[in-house]
């Protein structure tokens, strides 16, 4: 029965020939990733890794913290949890067939990056799939686009790692909707002029957003992105929140119209044809944020801009720390939803 027991065991080892998956011609991915010889590298929220394989098992080395969604024919599995770099189980016992699987990062690198050093398969990889549309979805934004702390029960319950979950943020929901290629480069405590509590005062959005991983651009380890390399139809910015909030000094009426009108010239020449949903809700101790919008809004109207639309949101922010819920990023995503619609030309007929 032991001799029994240990062939079945080594039988079952054995049969999992850890073939490596081409990272760079079988692998589709989402969000930016720097794709290097021997690794690819991300700090991303929402950041995903889509193949197909045929087998009955998927290994991952990784290193880095981050919690992963794990979709395999569009149905979900058991999050992965990763942390110090080896071999992770992503799934095994699927049906000995063709497969699509998609790993997304729920979590957030504020000073840190997440690297895939190899995904192990049964056979050789195929040939990774199309995407099924060229509709190109883009999000900027701060914590609040992030979904941190959006599974918190209350502003107290938890820490921001294990109750942020990206794939359940209102940027997210939308681009699912959408099914479109999508980037989320978005930043908790971040501000446009200032960031809360004057944290890194010199790595703003503006600053971050220039870096193709910006958790780990202020020790030099990230090359710039390649703005040439992807270009989204539709971008929605929702920044200013940690510009108001906090402590004072607060930015200047001049100075925060000034750098909004900055980056809005930059997305422009990066992205000729781009439709822009600028975003603005309601701060607390200072409720400046939608006068300042709406202002940088009026005046990009004036000069003959006819690519912003702008919009007042509001949200139920009873999660971690005083941020938006689940149900929450629910509503705003189906808010959203027939706007964007309209602005990149996706409504179903």
């Amino acid at each position: 029965m032991i001799f029994s027991t240990l062939f079945i065991l080594i039988s079952t080892m054995l049969t999992f020939a850890e073939i490596p998956l081409d990272l760079k011609l079988d692998t589709q991915y989402y969000g930016r990733w720097l794709i290097e010889d021997s690794v690819v590298r991300t700090s991303s929220p929402g950041a995903a890794i889509q193949f197909s394989f045929k087998g009955t098992k998927v290994v991952a080395e990784i290193e880095g913290n981050s919690y992963w969604k794990v979709e395999i024919d569009n149905k979900e599995y058991p999050s992965l949890l990763t942390n110090t770099r080896k071999k992770y189980t992503v799934v095994q016992g699927l049906p000995a067939k063709k497969h699509i699987i998609t790993l997304t990062r729920k979590s957030e690198c504020v000073n840190e990056e997440i690297r895939v050093y190899s995904i192990l398969l049964e056979a050789k990889g195929m040939p990774k799939q199309a995407l099924s549309n060229n509709r190109r979805l883009e999000f900027i934004g701060d914590s609040y686009t992030v979904g941190y702390g959006n599974e918190a029960r209350n502003s107290n319950d938890g820490e921001p790692f294990s109750k942020t979950n990206t794939t359940k943020s209102f940027a997210y929901l939308l681009a699912k909707s959408f099914k479109a290629d999508f980037q989320i480069n978005a930043f908790s405590g971040r501000g446009l002029v200032k960031n809360y509590g004057d944290i890194t005062p010199e790595w703003t959005i503006p600053k971050l957003y220039e870096y193709t991983i910006p958790g780990v651009a202020r020790e030099g380890n990230s090359p710039k992105w390649n703005f040439e390399s992807w270009h989204p139809q539709v971008i929605v910015i929702f920044v200013g929140i940690n510009d108001w909030q906090g402590k004072p000094p607060y930015p200047s009426a001049v100075a925060f119209d000034k750098a909004y009108a900055e980056l809005l010239s930059t997305l422009r020449s990066r992205h000729p044809g781009v439709q822009f949903l600028l975003l603005a809700t309601h701060v607390w101790p200072l409720d400046e944020m939608i006068p300042r919008v709406q202002t940088v809004f009026d005046n990009e109207i004036k000069n003959g801009h006819k690519d912003v639309t702008f919009m007042i949101v509001s949200t139920e922010n009873t999660a971690l720390d005083g941020h938006p819920s689940i149900h929450a990023h629910k509503n705003l995503a189906n808010e959203l939803r027939p706007v964007i619609g309209r602005l990149g030309k996706w409504l179903s007929r």
